[in-house]
């Protein structure tokens, strides 16, 4: 081979190289992005996946296929991978509605969103479901989380069956049985195992019980913050609770029984699975008849615009 077609050929090479490098390195917030503003949950998603970070609930064990089929993931539409692609959960309400958190999509485009359902493993594999329309209740508060709640609605609507099914809401006339003091909750979801610790791509759960507001709302604990519209869980002493990442997921009472219930959508706290600090969910009865208003007519709906 003489000397010009050697050069020629560790010219192509070279170029090959670069462009595969270049194809490999990872995309901008920008370009991952519709519109000009996202939710703290999918900015937070996104750079982990551009800084190729590992990514909770905290005292769970592995969930079981099929064991959680109201449960979904929320992702970022643009980002190829799932896991990295996470950054809340959400519960199946009808075959076209989401129920999850208003912080993890208050100022998010539809476009940014997409959905998985009916798996307990993020996998790229998985068959996404695109947003078509983002409702976030009209008077949340991104400071104290009062009415801490969203609907998504789905371009396409899901095939329910044994793989994914509604998980009907808590009305307030069945809060005295399914919230009495110590009754236990589940909350379920693909956040952090640990406080500031790795995310996981198996759906994870736990059984917390239920804590009365008014010893959520000690000094030693919340302090008064935590409004009607909001119910805690968890162990006073710690180590088990939600955790970032489950943001939006459910909390479910009587979750392994013959008529479960949608009770809370996990929404804040202080750090994870900290004495006194149990999780704070936001209080599903109070929102029923603005789910079923917004549900029948969308366009009419009291949501921010």
């Amino acid at each position: 081979m003489d000397m010009l077609s050697r050069c020629l050929i560790t010219s192509l090479l070279l170029a090959a190289s670069a462009s595969i490098a270049f194809a490999q390195q990872p995309a901008s917030r920008e370009s991952l992005l519709s519109g000009q503003t996202a939710s703290k949950p999918v900015l937070d998603a996104i750079d982990v996946y551009l800084n190729r970070k590992e990514k909770k609930i905290v005292g769970g064990k592995p969930a079981k296929a099929g064991q959680f089929p109201w449960q979904v993931a929320l992702l970022v539409a643009r980002v190829p991978d799932a896991y990295r692609a996470h950054f809340c959960g959400g519960s199946v309400h009808a075959e076209r509605w989401i129920v999850t958190a208003a912080h993890c999509v208050n100022d998010t485009d539809a476009a940014d969103i997409a959905i998985i359902a009916g798996t307990h493993e993020l996998k790229d594999s998985s068959e996404r479901v695109a947003v078509s329309r983002v409702l976030v209740h009209e008077d949340y508060d991104d400071e104290s989380y009062d009415n801490d709640i969203a609907l998504l609605e789905l371009e396409k609507p899901l095939s329910l069956g044994e793989r994914i099914r509604i998980l009907p809401l808590l009305g307030a006339a069945d809060e005295s049985q399914a919230l009495k003091p110590g009754a236990l909750l589940t909350v379920s979801g693909w956040g952090r195992t640990q406080q500031d610790g790795e995310g996981t791509s198996a759906l994870q759960y736990v059984d917390i019980p239920f804590v009365q507001r008014k010893i959520c709302n000690r000094a030693l604990a919340y302090d008064g913050a935590v409004t009607e519209r909001m119910i805690c869980a968890g162990v006073a002493a710690g180590g088990k609770d939600s955790c970032q990442g489950d943001s939006g997921g459910p909390l479910a009472a009587n979750a392994g029984g013959a008529q479960p219930r949608l009770a809370g959508v996990v929404s804040w706290g202080e750090g994870c699975a900290q004495p006194n600090k149990v999780g704070v969910y936001t209080r599903v009865s109070q929102f029923t008849g603005w789910v079923s208003a917004c549900m029948a007519d969308p366009g009419e709906c009291k949501a921010k615009r």
